[in-house]
Order: C-alpha cells, then sequence, then structure tokens
C-alpha cells in the first residue's frame, strides 16, 4: 500500500500539487487499486490522515487539495493540536472547508480564542 500511495502522491507532485487542486481519473484510479490488491478508498483515508489530503470523488475524477490551516490565525495552538485540526479538516467537503476558512479569517483575535477554549472543553483538544 505503501508504494501506491507514493506512487499517487508523486502524481500529483507532478501536476502542481500541494500549491494547486489536482485531479486523477476516477475509473483509472479504482482499477489500479484493483489490480494491486487494494481498497482505493482505504488508501485514500490514509492519505487523508497521513498526508493531510482532502479528496472528492466525482464520477470522472478525484479532485485532490491540501488542507492547510492557517498558523497564524491560531497562535496559541500547539503542535499536536494544530495536526488533530488538519485531520479533522481533512475530512470536511472542499466547500465547507472555503466557507470555514473565510469565517475564521473574519474573526477578531478574542473571537478565535474563544472558539479554540470551546473546542477544548468539548475534548477537541
Amino acid at each position: 500500500m505503501e508504494e501506491f500511495k507514493k506512487q499517487i502522491l508523486k502524481n500529483l507532485e507532478a501536476n502542481g500539487f500541494p500549491a494547486k487542486k489536482v485531479s486523477l481519473p476516477t475509473e483509472k484510479m479504482y482499477e489500479v487499486a484493483d489490480n494491486k490488491g487494494l481498497s482505493l478508498n482505504k488508501v485514500l483515508e490514509e492519505l487523508k490522515a497521513d498526508e493531510g489530503l482532502s479528496y472528492d470523488i466525482g464520477d470522472d475524477k478525484i479532485v485532490f487539495a491540501k488542507v492547510v490551516v492557517d498558523e497564524s490565525n491560531f497562535p496559541n495552538l500547539n503542535p499536536e493540536m494544530m495536526k488533530k485540526a488538519q485531520e479533522m479538516m481533512a475530512g470536511m467537503d472542499p466547500a465547507e472547508l472555503q466557507k470555514m476558512q473565510e469565517q475564521i479569517q473574519n474573526m477578531s483575535e478574542e473571537e478565535r480564542e474563544e472558539m479554540l477554549k470551546q473546542a477544548k472543553s468539548m475534548g477537541l483538544f
């Protein structure tokens, strides 16, 4: 599986990833995974968890994007909390993620601190 994950990452990087979103053909990806005796869905989940990738599987293509958390928005977030936030964001729908990022950018420092306190109290960090 590691070999296939590396191959996917190499193909993505060859097409401008992570600086831009990259798509790969859905049917071909499933075929290659199947020929290797792998579950593409499982491979994608591991890439999401290990590499912070987000993906959207469509009929024709799988669109990959890198989940990026702007650390300057959360100066008091320790590295483990930052990793957890990125993992959570990797599972979000791209449109939902974009909306959330815009909301966070428009928050005041006090609002961000309050949101961080709420997340901690809910056991998210």
